[in-house]
């Protein structure tokens, strides 16, 4: 059986795929105990990043950019790139972000260095209107992020022993897909296969194709299981 990811269609959507997935609803406020100061993030958000680290800026990017978008709450983020600091604040149920840059139009090589420093609830959104530059559609961030980004790791939800296979009716439209992933795509489309068995007959590295179910996962265009996995 699949589970529809939807890491985009709100937290009641989701369904997990297995034990430590996304934690569904808010969680009781005595959860948050171990962070010392009280936290003003949502619990759930909170529990869902302490599977990587008890302090959220820890964990990697990808994954609190995940976070936010798998249970549909805005996030700001602080970030650092070449001792610049640069403000990101994300918004899944506008589709939109907010950000001192265009992030989609940085170069890989610059992407790749960017770190998070410090996770926040959203600011108001007359303060963000106010203060930053430019603001973009939240899907092609996601997409150069897992791309392009500096993880590339698959993300806990589809990582272990899985099968994945394309869910028809997504769009990828507005996305910047190259030949090879529209090759892998195709391939995805047919039937549930392994990030192995996508290593046969491809030129792509283990990393790039984590890279692509990331990206993918995070568009909810995934279909996951574990009963076939092997």
């Amino acid at each position: 059986m699949f589970a529809n990811t939807h890491p985009l269609s709100g937290p009641t959507d989701f369904v997990p795929t297995d034990a430590l997935s996304t934690l569904i609803g808010d969680a009781p406020d005595s959860a948050v105990g171990t962070l010392g100061p009280v936290s003003t993030l949502s619990p759930s958000v909170l529990l869902d990043l302490q599977r990587f680290a008890d302090d959220p800026a820890a964990a990697e990017l990808l994954t609190v950019v995940a976070a936010s978008v798998r249970h549909d709450r805005p996030l700001s983020l602080s970030l650092e790139l070449d001792d610049r600091q640069l403000e990101l604040t994300l918004h899944p149920r506008r589709q939109v972000y907010y950000s001192m840059v265009d992030l989609c139009a940085l170069p890989d090589e610059v992407l790749a260095k960017v770190k998070l420093v410090r996770v926040e609830p959203d600011a108001d959104v007359q303060s963000l209107l106010e203060q930053r530059m430019h603001i973009g559609p939240l899907r092609p961030l996601l997409w150069h992020l897992a791309l392009r980004g500096a993880h590339s790791d698959l993300l806990p939800e589809i990582s272990g022993p899985v099968r994945c296979r394309v869910a028809l009716g997504v769009p990828l439209s507005g996305l910047l897909v190259d030949d090879a992933t529209k090759r892998l795509i195709q391939r995805m489309k047919g039937a549930p296969v392994s990030v192995d068995d996508l290593l046969i007959g491809t030129q792509l590295k283990r990393t790039g194709i984590q890279r692509i179910w990331n990206a993918l996962y995070l568009q909810s265009a995934l279909m996951v299981s574990r009963r076939f996995a092997r």
